[in-house]
């Protein structure tokens, strides 16, 4: 994401979208009541013929409409954006924008601290490589993209292997499904325009699979990462993220960051080190006890009560971590409330 023009007295910020993650961020920044401005497409309406003909045209035009419904899936491309149409043609009827990477959308609206934090973040993560991984073992392998709002399960590929009988065709086969496997993470990495990738798996397979690789295409074998796992599948993709595998090549990945501070938060749950709740954690945070806040985006949403403690945190010293719930620290932390706080000492009574 690039901010265009940002004049935040008038409530006025403009961004360039340049891909699917700055649609996320933007979903968590756009509320019910402000007013977006964008290029759009919709039918112009004649004033002698107030029905609409289906042989009519949509044609391009610049509309400002006051957003009552926000609708975001990271399985499309884009960010759906209904409500009234404030500014533009046909003022007062009812549209629908479609903000999507290139998009350059006018958010106007009463900023909140966290949201402008928001956009800023979304602006420095825009430099960060997005990782793939790739679970593999006998015949099977499956591909996970860790993107900020959590991990998009590719992929999968899947090849009978004979037994080891079967000498020849067994080779054979495995060859090909190599093949395969390095076809498909070439061209994610070129596609996507990802630096390397991490190749786990239980077994030898992935060992087998990285000396292929150097044999019939030596230009791969320098961006990949060969990594021990227990499992295999969309679990073992998970643990690649929850044993700190990531971190060790990419640091600044928000999902793997995420996973990483919620497993350690809870547990300091275990050991009483941390609480939950927004009673226990604004308590906390007037205390000065709470090291550091983690709450769901929409809690911090949907909670004025959060987002203030969200503030006085800041005023302490506290660190505030937003969790997306797209995964499972995330969906975690919502069952306990949505919101918690881990703490620097107890309070004795």
């Amino acid at each position: 994401m690039r901010i265009l023009h940002k004049d935040v007295s008038k409530g006025v910020v403009k961004v360039k979208v340049e891909s699917i993650d700055d649609l996320w961020h933007l979903s968590h920044v756009i509320e019910e009541g402000d007013v977006v401005y964008d290029v759009t497409y919709r039918r112009q309406q004649a004033q002698q013929d107030v029905i609409r003909s289906s042989k009519t045209e949509k044609v391009r035009m610049y509309l400002g409409v006051r957003v009552e419904k926000i609708e975001f899936s990271h399985y499309s491309d884009s960010l759906r954006l209904t409500g009234v149409i404030v500014e533009g043609d046909q003022t007062g009827n009812y549209h629908t924008l479609s903000i999507e990477p290139q998009s350059t959308p006018k958010i106007v609206k009463s900023w909140r601290p966290y949201q402008l934090d928001r956009l800023n973040e979304a602006v420095r993560s825009s430099k960060e490589p997005r990782i793939l991984i790739v679970a593999i073992d006998e015949g099977e392998a499956d591909f996970g993209i860790v993107k900020q709002y959590g991990i998009d399960f590719a992929v999968s590929i899947s090849r009978s292997i004979p037994g080891k009988r079967d000498t020849s065709n067994r080779k054979s086969e495995k060859e090909s499904f190599f093949k395969e496997v390095a076809d498909k993470l070439s061209s994610y990495l070129d596609e996507l325009n990802i630096p390397s990738a991490i190749v786990a798996g239980p077994g030898f397979v992935k060992d087998e699979f990285q000396d292929w690789v150097k044999e019939h295409a030596p230009p791969l074998a320098s961006n990949l990462h060969i990594k021990s796992i227990s499992v295999t599948g969309g679990p073992g993709i998970l643990e690649v993220v929850k044993r700190g595998y990531i971190e060790e090549i990419y640091e600044q990945s928000r999902a793997a960051s995420e996973i990483t501070l919620m497993e350690s938060f809870f547990q300091k749950i275990l050991t009483d080190d941390a609480v939950y709740g927004l009673e226990e954690v604004r308590t906390a945070v007037m205390n000065s006890q709470a090291e550091y806040v983690v709450v769901t985006d929409e809690m911090l949403r949907n909670s004025e009560k959060a987002q203030e403690i969200i503030e006085h945190a800041k005023n302490v010293r506290s660190t505030p971590h937003i969790i997306s719930t797209d995964h499972e620290g995330g969906e975690k932390l919502r069952s306990l409330g949505g919101i918690g706080a881990a703490l620097r000492f107890k309070l004795t009574y």
